[in-house]
């Protein structure tokens, strides 16, 4: 399957033979390209600072002129101040990549190894110089809104402006101004009157409305679920039966939520929004569009001295820059772009790709609905790529995602890079489907900040590795976001996405069921070996509920959860901040600190067999509903916890819990079947917390060597969770651990008394 491509080969045929007559002029001469672009480029442009290009496509095509004429040595495109505006996406193929594979001669143990030379394609910002890769195309002619429309609020009277959708223009789903993305006009929020299917609404009177202009208006659900929301397009309204239609199916059926659902955004009643109605636009940054009399209406947030809306950009794609190799997606082979490298960039300005088509949603869906395969979604997409690398970019006030490594994707580095304001992820590896053909593999995700992602689709996570396994994913830091801040999963939504034609007849009809089961399924579950560690998470789970720090789903084996440091999560319906879910083994969770986290259940939920050692749960918020540390649902027979410390909450609660699904009478975890020892725990106040567990466990052998104590840590407010002499874990052989080596590396920063890190 190959998506509609918009394949963006601008030729500036004059600029292509200047290139080519002066190579003709030097013979014999090989020629590392340096090629300039400026926004006020010259009009006879030869890509020399003194006259640089004026748009990326024409640098872009100089260089392919450079390959045509038989220069193979690396190329940069540098790219001055200011916004380099794309009108569409632009395409790099196979021709742009490196004409040779990397010189690696075999693949790491985990992520990409040392670069083998340098890129063959680079775009690089100026040195000293910020420029912007942008979408946005300017929206100009402002005029203050004298006659109000019917239905517009009453505080928005003369402070509203109109202009015209830009020409080049049918349709879009954000808008920006200077500051950032502005908001759509929202309703408060309602909880429908009853319950429908995936495409009914039942809404109260006055609610909703049949307007002229429908197939504008959007509704955001939560659709009977805790962990996804759902953006769908109206198709009809019957105001006066109180029934709405949606276009598009909801992920599930749209009604009513339980209790302890709501209450999650001070709104008790409230699943249900409406947006891009003019009865809603109620505040500055708001604003509406209406693609029947072309027109974009607006109460500006940071106005000119007379009023009126500056800098406004509406998008022109929801995907700026694809670099795209030859997908035989049925096939067993492709051939990916080699080679190219970003760095220094920042991206900004795309559309959020809309839920318009139920064939192009349908089946398509990774695990549940919270991110759709193979589909335009971000900023930089690589579709099809090898030894590419982003370095010191930024992916900023956008509607989707920042970047995308889609399909076959290896040996490539995101390293060095901030992802904030983003409508969706911030950043996705995405390999086939359920099957044999295993391709996306080997990368590196280092040192990068991801804050503030998932402002639109809740979602949607900070770092989803899917289908994607050995690669190393080190020194992030994830902050702010609406649901889990890391998934990592081989859990099917869609069942167009299973490679049907490869499995071998007795998996094809095999569903989730036990560890025997999944040893059976592991050859086809990709996200394997993947190893997370020395990350900094925090304010996860701030939108929806149900999500996690750190998530692990359904994936094959050999992923490694190790020095990360969790912390400050304080939503009420975070279940854990380490989470192993649903048929989930052979995860070794290590050397974490879960420090100051709330939520209800867990510090660590295990499903299935995983190793749990050497972890610290401290400062637990609240008294965990479950255990510190949950086994749930199925046998977690042969798992070691060893070597943990637990810090109970003053109020106490389990250290272990054995939780069985609602109605589950048999089949459930035993704590007696893990190999559990060498444990420390304390409460502040009762030195008899463990005595019940410890006669329990002592009977049957376990628990043997664990003790009650105080572990002394040197100072949990500053990150030092090292001993002071006399500490009770030393005798254990706990292995100390440190906050400051966790997150990104060389920031500036403080630690609060919350044990916050923030920048200076």
């Amino acid at each position: 399957m190959k998506l509609e491509s918009f394949l963006f080969r601008p030729q500036s045929l004059i600029a292509q033979w200047l290139v080519i007559l002066t190579i003709i002029a030097t013979p014999g001469k090989g020629f590392a390209a340096d090629v300039y672009v400026a926004i006020d480029g010259s009009v006879q442009a030869d890509g020399s600072v003194a006259r640089p290009y004026r748009s990326l496509a024409d640098a872009v095509a100089a260089v392919r002129a450079l390959r045509q004429a038989g220069d193979t040595e690396p190329a940069t495109i540098y790219l001055r101040s200011g916004r380099h505006q794309l009108k569409r996406t632009l395409v790099l193929d196979v021709a742009d990549g490196s004409p040779t594979a990397s010189g690696a001669t075999a693949l790491e143990k985990y992520g990409a190894g040392s670069p083998s030379g340098p890129a063959h394609l680079t775009f690089a910002a100026f040195p000293g110089e910020t420029p912007v890769v942008s979408g946005g195309v300017p929206v100009v002619g402002w005029k203050r809104l004298t006659s109000p429309p019917a239905g517009l609020p009453e505080d928005a009277v003369g402070k509203v402006w109109v202009a015209d959708i830009p020409k080049s223009l049918d349709r879009f789903y954000t808008l920006y101004d200077a500051e950032g993305r502005l908001n759509r006009a929202r309703g408060d929020g309602f909880l429908p009157t009853k319950n429908g299917d995936n495409r009914t609404l039942h809404f109260p009177k006055g609610i909703l409305k049949n307007w002229a202009n429908l197939n504008d208006v959007e509704i955001q659900v939560r659709p009977g679920v805790a962990y996804e929301i759902n953006m769908l397009p109206l198709s009809s309204v019957d105001e006066a039966a109180g029934v709405a239609k949606t276009h598009v199916s909801a992920a599930g059926r749209i009604g009513n939520l339980p209790s302890y659902l709501l209450n999650l955004m001070g709104d008790s009643a409230a699943s249900v929004w409406v947006e891009n109605v003019l009865e809603e636009l109620d505040e500055p940054g708001e604003w509406v569009v209406n693609t029947q009399s072309r027109k974009i209406y607006l109460w500006p947030s940071d106005p000119a001295t007379d009023g009126s809306p500056h800098g406004i950009l509406a998008p022109t794609t929801s995907e700026l820059i694809r670099v795209e190799g030859d997908i035989d997606f049925d096939g067993p082979t492709d051939t990916p772009v080699r080679g190219i490298a970003f760095s220094g960039l920042t991206f900004s300005h795309a559309d959020r790709w809309a839920w318009t088509s139920e064939d192009d949603l349908a089946g398509w869906e990774l695990q549940h609905a919270w991110d759709i395969f193979d589909r335009p979604t971000a900023l930089l997409r690589f579709r099809g790529a090898e030894d590419c690398q982003v370095t010191n970019c930024r992916f900023v006030n956008s509607g989707g995602t920042g970047v995308r490594l889609d399909l076959h994707a290896q040996r490539n580095r995101i390293s060095d890079s901030e992802f904030a304001h983003l409508g969706e992820a911030g950043i996705l590896l995405v390999g086939y489907g359920l099957g044999t053909k295993d391709v996306n593999h080997h990368n590196d995700i280092v040192n990068n900040h991801l804050h503030h992602f998932s402002e639109i689709t809740w979602q949607s996570p900070g770092l989803w590795a899917w289908q994607s396994g050995h690669n190393r994913i080190v020194n992030n830091e994830l902050h702010h976001s609406g649901y889990c801040a890391v998934v990592i999963s081989t859990r099917q939504g869609g069942s167009k996405t299973i490679r049907h034609q490869e499995l071998a007849h007795p998996d094809e009809g095999r569903r989730r069921g036990g560890y025997d089961n999944w040893k059976l399924r592991e050859k086809y579950l990709h996200s394997r070996h993947n190893l997370f560690e020395f990350n900094e998470i925090s304010h996860a789970v701030q939108l929806l509920s149900d999500g996690n720090g750190i998530y692990v789903s359904g994936t094959g084996t050999g992923n490694i959860i190790r020095y990360n440091y969790v912390h400050n999560n304080q939503a009420h319906s975070l279940p854990a901040a380490i989470r192993c879910d649903d048929d989930q083994h052979e995860t070794l969770i290590y050397g974490n600190i879960l420090y100051r986290n709330g939520g209800h259940a867990a510090g660590i939920a295990s499903k299935g067999t995983n190793d749990i050692i050497n972890n610290f749960i401290v400062d637990q918020t609240v008294v965990p509903r479950n255990g510190y540390i949950s086994f749930e649902w199925v046998p977690v027979t042969g798992s070691k916890v060893e070597r943990n410390i637990v810090i109970s909450h003053p109020d106490g609660g389990l250290a272990h819990s054995e939780r069985m699904r609602s109605g589950q009478t048999s089949g459930g975890p035993k704590i007696a079947s893990t190999e559990m020892n060498a444990n420390l725990y304390y409460h502040p106040t009762n030195p008899h917390w463990m005595d019940e567990h410890f006669a329990k466990m002592r009977a049957i052998d376990k628990e043997r060597s664990s003790l009650v104590g105080d572990p002394l840590f040197n100072d949990p407010s500053t990150g030092d969770f090292s001993f002071r002499p006399g500490s009770p874990a030393l005798t254990l052989g706990i292995e100390p651990l440190d906050a400051s080596k966790m997150g990104r590396l060389n920031k500036p920063s403080h630690v609060n008394d919350a044990g916050s890190v923030h920048e200076n």
